[in-house]
């Protein structure tokens, strides 16, 4: 049996940047986004989000089967739900 490690450990001290060394300002090609959180993007306004747990080998296959078809996996749920309307006699309105 192999001895796990202890869950203690030390931790070395780090000794803090002086302040003139520290950078102030992001480099010129960095670029920021600042998005309030109530906003959405642009492509998903009025939409919202489900979500569900599968198994690897079903998520694997789906993406699989999107591939396959030239699909992108968004699109495939949109099929698959509005199938489940029609299956229930619901207007296919995904």
């Amino acid at each position: 049996m192999v001895k796990r490690a202890p869950l203690t450990f030390k931790v070395d001290k780090v000794t803090p940047v002086p302040a003139a060394d520290t950078q102030t300002r992001l480099p010129a090609n960095t670029k920021t986004r600042k998005r309030a959180k109530d906003k959405t993007k642009p492509g998903r306004e009025g939409r919202q989000f489900i979500a569900g747990h599968v198994t690897a080998d079903a998520a694997k296959q789906f993406k699989l089967l999107a591939v396959q078809q030239g699909h992108t996996t968004q699109d495939m749920l949109i099929e698959a739900i509005n199938d489940l309307f029609a299956k229930y006699n619901l207007s296919r309105i995904a």
